[in-house]
């Protein structure tokens, strides 16, 4: 004889379960992925055989009720291991400088960064020149790449950014030191143009100062997640971070040889730790259904202090910058409640 369970949503909330020892059970999962599959039309059916009679369970309504608590109930989320890649503008801050070093003693006032970009690296042109390597886009333009770990909205993470940033070029600035013994305490040029066989005294040749090669900030940090819309084609999710961080890498600075005009010195650095700092972080992702793949964009703001190598002394300077990042996302492991979504 058959019975039509019509409370069964009610039975399995309550934890009233007659036919736990009776040698058979019912899973939920599979349960319900009938009904998924079937449609509403079709309901989730399952008989079960007992010692003293049959039971029938129908579902009316309780199957996508589970699914939508199990989508919006934090408590029946485990560890997700999510995978960030994109690239980046950044935008680097004018700062003060402080360079000291036997030949070049001076500070410069509202000192000038620029981003090198590299996005030729993007482009079909650039492969298709003799011995060009097409996976330098993942290396020479500025990308981010980071991986998360998250429960219940908590999230933890570490990420590589890759900056980088060198000295504008054709900028004036107020400069107060002393350059090849020359006491200087006006405003000209970071780097003098040649204007004829001749110079002035405590003129500057700084060419080139730049913080390129092997460039990298790795942050650890904290975020949380916060899911704005969500929808049966997936969710649109919003996660505030804040981080700390250590910045490395290596440095070349270039200057004009005293009493020369086309000879250089050269100072570069091995690769090492340069600054340190912290950085807020803001991200809005597009996530699919099951949150498998996703895009997003992500804002960087960040202030780094920075020592380095200059020569025989150091250049001293605080770096701000912001980035926008575009990129993919990717779900690695999604590792789900342990206790059983089973009734036996």
């Amino acid at each position: 004889m058959e019975k039509t369970l019509r409370l069964f949503q009610v039975l399995v909330l309550f934890g009233f379960c007659p036919f736990a020892n009776a040698g058979e059970s019912l899973d939920l999962d599979r349960f319900c992925g009938g009904h998924e599959n079937a449609g509403v039309e079709a309901p989730a059916m399952k008989l079960l055989s007992l010692p003293e009679d049959d039971l029938l369970f129908v579902d009316q309504g309780f199957c996508p009720v589970l699914r939508e608590s199990r989508t919006t109930d934090p408590a029946a989320e485990g560890w997700k291991i999510r995978f960030y890649a994109s690239h980046s503008f950044t935008r680097y801050f004018n700062s003060d400088i402080s360079f000291q070093s036997s030949r070049y003693s001076v500070e410069i006032r509202d000192y000038e960064w620029a981003e090198r970009g590299s996005r030729e690296f993007f482009t079909a042109r650039e492969w298709a020149k003799p011995g060009s390597n097409p996976l330098q886009m993942l290396d020479e333009p500025t990308n981010t790449f980071t991986i998360s770990i998250e429960k219940n909205g908590h999230e933890f993470y570490l990420s590589a950014f890759h900056p980088k940033f060198l000295q504008a070029q054709n900028q004036h600035k107020h400069m107060t030191g002393f350059i090849d013994g020359v006491a200087v305490d006006q405003v000209q040029a970071v780097s003098e143009p040649f204007h004829g066989y001749n110079f002035r005294p405590g003129e500057s040749k700084l060419a080139r100062n730049e913080f390129t090669y092997g460039q990298m900030i790795y942050e650890v940090g904290y975020g949380h997640r916060f899911t704005l819309i969500r929808s049966r084609i997936g969710n649109v999710s919003y996660i505030p971070q804040v981080g700390v961080g250590l910045m490395m890498g290596r440095n070349l600075s270039v200057m004009v040889k005293a009493g020369e005009w086309w000879e250089f010195d050269e100072s570069k650095t091995g690769l090492g730790p340069n600054g340190f700092g912290a950085s807020a972080v803001n991200r809005i992702e597009l996530n699919s259904r099951n949150e498998r793949v996703g895009v997003f964009y992500e804002n960087r703001v960040g202030t780094y202090k920075m020592e380095s190598k200059f020569f025989d002394g150091t250049q001293k300077f605080n770096l701000g910058f912001v980035g926008n990042s575009v990129g993919v996302k990717f779900l690695l492991h999604h590792k789900k409640r342990s206790a059983a979504q089973r009734v036996d």
